[in-house]
């Protein structure tokens, strides 16, 4: 038999009566209100208030204002699902107060113990939770039954609701709507669903509520001094690296100094494609150097008080750096919204980075005392605190407050993508735009007329508010998006144009606009037959021969297709021509891929195009890698989903674009030459031809 775990074995420890009660009583409100399929909100927010409330109560009151602190971060965070209708905060805030509510009811010291703790550590507890709970049975002999009678009042009240409840509902309609939003229909198969959560969460609170009681700790027990290095050990190699720290900051401020004119001369780049490419390199920089302080000041010796000296310069001015390189990356960050406007993973990039340089200074206060035993409760405050901040701003909102009022390129799709908590903000737009917005099929805010009562939230409460006060009739909206590439009666039309050209809200392209081929100058390259003179061996070769005996790649007619407008005359009154020629092809299974050509009035709306393209793939979760420097750069986009990988690579030259996407095929090297010698015979074409 195996020996109690010390622990958790409290064979002292017996619940309170209705402590394991209201466990039951939280996992079946959880299973029943925590998530619905339009979403979550006041459900889930009561829910994890209850999972930290009901442990709380459990504990020793002598522990409550210790843990008091603590327990209010974590219901604030648990409250965002309340307030924020945007599906990512609330992740972030609901799994962080997932993470720390055990460190709340069961306080560490050490870096170890907040560690083994954050990585469910307290799953080990579960079994003697059981038996705690077990042991607040009544006897055989049923006197010590104040547990069963406590069950017998739950019993009769829900009776008495149940009974009361369906006359009121028979008396009166309103209130019948009422009991009907608090209680939907739910067919068989939810109904199991939510008791399988509800299965789940009675063991995670009850070991929550036990580890309130039983307070285990995971701090390592190690005491006494450890293995340390000599003050030249230490000093050799801090010193050389804050050298390098202070050299890579020169150069910084003599770019920053310099302004865009400076980048260009140097490096080729703009100044937004210059601040990108070095911006993840900077973020990693600042978390290595985290690791590397902290490691340094474990080793550090600290017996005399030269060492102590020692270890306070090396480590507070790495720390110091450390800030200016983090200043830098957000510069860096603010110069590339302010170019290419606000995305969610800007946003939460930004409030990471800001949270890294609190963690700084919270680092160099360590250094200066030489004591961190405070150091890992602050380090998740602060970050509690960082998500709190996040939620505060509403950043859904932000994204398309900060995109409207600027001159950026408005991504209409992505507007459509934000949760409610953004709607208000599309007051900024005219009615026809707000139409089109709205009118969406695939718009969430199109979709959720209606909530149940549990997965109500503010956010969602503000965007109907605001959607009531407006007479729309976005259902008979005539919309255009940028991006798309429509046919109208034959013509080739493209509606809607990222950016600036589109005056008094005509279409880009339209149809009015299109020119017949043969009156068009390189009209002969934009037609489908031009896709039959390119060699696609290199195609065939990369996706090789299928399962079914199939080889290579065949083309696709049917979506092959060309596409020729005039814009609209010039100062001079010449008409200049903007077309686009897409050649589609079959590959080996489910695989897809397209090559394109077009081309724009100028070289300058060519590369506004190629960047406004390269935020969207970013946008959408692709990785960017940059080949060659500007004007030459060739843009490569790969999103290496494993059950659907997309490729993408493209670039312009002059007043041309061009463009390979490969969906379900491959995305490494041999993809990146395909696409190159595709492009390059798109290229011969259209210099032969046009």
């Amino acid at each position: 038999m195996l020996s109690p775990n010390p622990r958790w074995y409290r064979p002292e420890a017996v619940p309170k009566p209705a402590i394991v009660l209201l466990v039951l009583a939280v996992a079946l409100f959880g299973g029943w209100a925590a998530f619905h399929g339009s979403g979550v909100g006041i459900g889930l927010a009561l829910t994890g208030i209850a999972m930290v409330a009901v442990p709380l109560a459990a504990g020793d009151r002598a522990d409550l204002v210790p843990r008091l602190p603590g327990a209010v971060l974590v219901a604030a965070l648990w409250s965002v699902a309340a307030i924020r209708d945007a599906g990512w905060v609330v992740f972030l805030c609901s799994a962080a107060a997932f993470l720390l509510t055990p460190l709340v009811l069961a306080p560490q010291r050490r870096f170890s113990g907040n560690l083994i703790t954050l990585c469910f550590g307290w799953t080990e507890g579960i079994a003697e939770s059981f038996k705690w709970a077990k042991r607040g049975r009544p006897g055989k002999d049923g006197r010590s039954g104040s547990t069963v009678r406590n069950l017998w009042v739950a019993v009769i009240t829900a009776v008495l609701l149940l009974v009361f409840g369906a006359l009121f509902a028979t008396a009166d309609s309103t209130f019948a709507k009422l009991i009907a939003r608090l209680l939907p229909e739910v067919n068989p198969f939810e109904f199991f669903i939510r008791l399988v959560l509800a299965a789940f969460l009675f063991p995670l609170v009850l070991v929550w509520v036990y580890t309130a009681v039983a307070k285990p700790r995971f701090d390592s027990q190690r005491t006494g001094e450890h293995r340390t290095v000599s003050r030249f050990e230490l000093a050799v190699p801090l010193g050389a690296l804050n050298l390098l720290f202070a050299a890579f900051i020169a150069v910084q401020l003599r770019v920053y100094l310099g302004g865009k004119d400076y980048v260009m001369e140097t490096t080729g780049l703009t100044f937004a494609d210059y601040a990108r490419r070095g911006f993840w390199q900077l973020c990693f920089v600042a978390v290595l150097s985290l690791a590397v302080i902290g490691i340094a000041a474990w080793l550090a010796p600290k017996r005399e008080k030269a060492d102590r000296w020692t270890v306070r310069i090396l480590l507070g001015t790495l720390g110091l750096l450390s800030m200016v390189v983090i200043a830098s990356a957000l510069f860096r960050m603010y110069t590339y919204f302010e170019t290419y406007g606000l995305t969610r993973m800007r946003v939460w990039v930004f409030t990471v980075e800001i949270w890294l340089a609190v963690l700084f200074a919270l680092v160099i206060v360590c250094c200066w005392k030489l004591r961190a035993t405070w150091l890992p409760r602050a380090v998740l405050a602060s970050g509690g605190l960082a998500l709190l901040g996040l939620a505060a701003v509403n950043p859904d909102a932000l994204i398309a407050r900060y995109n409207l009022d600027h001159e950026h390129e408005v991504d209409q799709h992505y507007l459509q993508g934000l949760s409610d908590d953004a709607v208000p903000e599309f007051a900024a737009l005219s009615d026809a735009d707000l139409d089109c917005l709205l009118s969406d099929p695939w718009s969430p805010k199109t979709v959720d007329d209606e909530r149940d009562l549990m997965s109500w939230n503010l956010g969602f409460q503000r965007a109907q508010d605001f959607l009531d006060e407006r007479d729309s009739e976005a259902a008979n909206a005539e919309c255009t998006y940028p991006g798309d590439w429509e046919d109208s009666d034959g013509a080739g039309v493209y509606e809607g144009s990222s950016g600036s050209d589109a005056e008094d809200g005509e279409d880009y392209w339209s149809a009015s606009e299109s020119t017949p081929a043969e009156a068009t100058e390189g009209a002969s390259f934009f037609d489908p037959s031009t896709c039959e003179a390119i060699d696609t061996a290199v195609a065939d070769r990369m996706f090789g021969e299928g399962v079914d005996g199939s080889y290579g790649v065949e083309p696709d007619r049917g979506s092959s297709e060309a596409w020729v407008a005039d814009t609209a005359a010039g100062s001079a009154g010449a008409t200049t021509v903007e077309a686009r020629l897409t050649c589609a092809y079959y590959g080996i299974g489910s695989a897809y891929m397209t090559v394109k050509l077009e081309q724009w009035a100028t070289d300058e709306k060519a590369e506004q195009e190629l960047n406004f393209r390269v935020v969207g793939y970013e946008t959408s979760g692709f990785a960017i890698e940059v080949h060659g420097s500007a004007p030459e750069a060739r843009y490569v986009a790969v999103d290496a989903n494993a059950d659907f990988p997309m490729f993408g690579y493209l670039y312009t030259r002059g007043n041309t674009q061009l463009e390979v996407l490969i969906a379900q095929g491959p995305v490494d090297d041999q993809a990146v030459n395909t696409a190159a010698e595709l492009t390059g015979q798109l290229e011969d074409l259209y210099d032969e031809i046009a």
